[in-house]
């Protein structure tokens, strides 16, 4: 059977005629982030992204992060649970005196205390070689350092220095070992979106290279040293895309000053904490395969899971193990990493992965332009740039237009939680460190402030018409209120109650919804609301009483915080 031909200027014809008007940008373009555009339909990929595909790819491992002080025994469970990589203290893994055979294939990460000196590394590495041989990564990181405010700036010409020289000694007593870590963590955390990420990571890079390379090593030799770590958060498609993007970008760096050929640069995935919720955290497993699927085909070679329950604090042994199960379901029995680069020769992936490493590319030669990540660090610049994108995105989680399971959407107020919620004070942080806030800390302390208040707060919801016709907006505004910890009741009469809000359809609105609401107020309700988008009814029914609107793009968090304040 043979099909006629269909070009793509047809379909997109056929397209704009089913949607009777409307704009097909506006309908179906969905923005990722500043000038990056997802479409619904690719049909080619960029000639210069069929280039991009990296098939010497091995197995990705399973990083389990370890709490501070972890003993010799949970690091042995972790081993003998399936992880084959762990993430902890240089000080921890001295300390516990781990056994060489516990850990004969296992590859470490280790984090070093900021204040720690080239002399004491040295030390604990050399103590730690017969464990771990040339399985291991070290976290020297001094940019990211400043990032967190952990380290002043007054010593990051000091700290750049050392590099050079532990670089070496690692270099001498663990060949395929790396020294020099790339974390965009911190950035992550503070609101960068995946251009961002890669363009730090690249004008950090280029710190870190220079330095090795005025310690004496070579261009192949500095490239050797450096591991980098990425965050990976709720895009699935646009994390996996940036994995790959960062590679392509991370090649064109290393070429740009002089490497000829490197081996695979170790790149460390690692499941976002911004996106935790302390609400519902079993949602929390989701969001975590999620991640872990997005770093797995996007190339990642360790990639670390986060516990269901770690924005409560240190996480329990389930949550644990659940992490870790995540990681060996989705390598032993989907069979992930099984194939080099699966998301090559995808259009729509290539054509996103060429998009972000061309977006990253030109923000990270911006950054340079600037004086690099150092100067954008002390100057407050980068801080400022993060901050504006964070207040954008958490203008759309405010609006409901990006929804949090379990926060925002579907809340239940009728859980029980695995333990206590943290309070939501923020810890107090140096002046120049990034501010970093999980996703879903508004409705979080829209419910803990609801749940403190010495009478539930309830709002009722007065249907009009037949209850097929009050039904998707009642429904609408119960999880509304839900997301504020409010909890409601309908009723068809007109009760006094201090929230009350109208739901049925635009027709009845027409009639019905004015003289409701002027029976409602002058019951005594303090505060009428409509569930629906105002319309040229709005002026008629706020002269009858109506103090707002409820709809999706209204600010959710506004709205339940004033609704809170509303005395029962």
């Amino acid at each position: 059977m043979e099909f006629p031909s269909v070009t793509v200027a047809a379909w997109r014809a056929q397209v704009e005629k089913e949607l009777g008007g409307r704009s097909f940008e506006a309908s179906l373009v969905h923005e990722a982030m500043e000038r990056i555009l997802i479409a619904p339909l690719y049909t080619e990929a960029p000639a210069s992204a069929r280039a991009t595909r990296d098939l010497s790819a091995p197995p990705f491992r399973i990083c389990m992060r370890q709490e501070r002080g972890a003993a010799a025994a949970d690091l042995v469970a972790d081993v003998e649970g399936g992880a084959d990589a762990l993430w902890l203290r240089l000080e921890d893994a001295c300390a516990a005196a781990l056994a060489p055979a516990d850990f004969a294939q296992t590859f470490f990460v280790f984090d070093r205390e900021e204040a720690s000196s080239m002399e004491a590394v040295e030390r604990n590495v050399t103590a730690l070689a017969p464990v771990v041989a040339s399985r291991f990564a070290l976290s020297m990181d001094p940019l990211a350092d400043r990032a967190r405010g952990a380290a002043p700036f007054a010593t990051l010409a000091e700290d750049l220095a050392t590099l050079g020289g532990v670089a070496q000694f690692v270099e001498a007593r663990a060949p395929e070992a790396t020294s020099v870590l790339v974390s965009t963590l911190p950035y992550h955390d503070a609101g960068a979106d995946a251009a961002d990420e890669i363009a730090v990571a690249l004008s950090t890079g280029a710190r870190y290279l220079d330095a090795l390379l005025e310690a004496g090593l070579s261009p192949e030799r500095a490239a050797r040293q450096i591991a980098v770590q990425i965050a990976v958060g709720r895009d699935t498609f646009v994390e996996l895309c940036k994995v790959r993007a960062l590679r392509t970008c991370w090649r064109k760096l290393l070429a740009a000053v002089g490497v000829a050929s490197a081996p695979r640069t170790c790149v460390h995935a690692v499941c976002s904490s911004r996106t935790l919720t302390t609400r519902d955290p079993w949602v929390n497993m989701l969001r975590v395969t999620t991640q872990m699927f997005s770093a797995i085909l996007g190339g990642a070679d360790l990639v670390t899971p986060n516990a269901f329950d770690q924005a409560f604090g240190v996480p329990s042994a389930l949550a644990r193990r659940v992490a870790r199960n995540t990681g060996l379901v989705l390598r032993e029995e989907s069979f992930l990493g099984k194939v080099a680069d699966p998301a090559g020769g995808s259009y729509a992936f290539e054509t996103l992965t060429d998009a972000l490493a061309r977006e990253a590319w030109q923000r990270f030669r911006a950054l340079e332009r600037e004086g690099g990540i150092p100067s954008a660090l002390e100057s407050g610049s980068l801080a400022a740039r993060l901050e504006a994108v964070s207040r954008t995105w958490r203008e759309r989680i405010a609006k409901r237009k990006v929804p949090l399971l379990g926060v925002s959407e579907f809340a239940n107020l009728d859980e029980t939680l695995p333990r206590p919620a943290p309070g939501a004070e923020a810890p107090p942080r140096v002046a120049h460190a990034l501010a970093a806030d999980r996703d879903a800390a508004a409705f979080e302390a829209l419910r803990a402030r609801a749940e403190a208040t010495e009478t539930p707060p309830e709002a009722l919801l007065v249907t009009l018409g037949p209850f097929a016709e009050s039904r998707p907006r009642a429904g609408f505004a119960a999880g509304f209120f839900a997301a504020g910890g409010i909890r409601t009741r309908e009723s068809t009469t007109d009760e006094t109650a201090p929230i009350v809000c109208l739901c049925g359809t635009d027709e009845r609105y027409a009639t019905e919804a004015a003289p409701r609401a002027r029976a409602l107020k002058a019951a005594g309700c303090k505060r009428v609301l409509v569930a629906g988008r105002p319309s040229r009814l709005d002026a008629p029914l706020r002269e009858a009483g109506v103090d707002g609107f409820i709809f999706v793009g209204c600010d959710a968090v506004t709205l339940l915080s004033e609704l809170l304040g509303v005395p029962s």
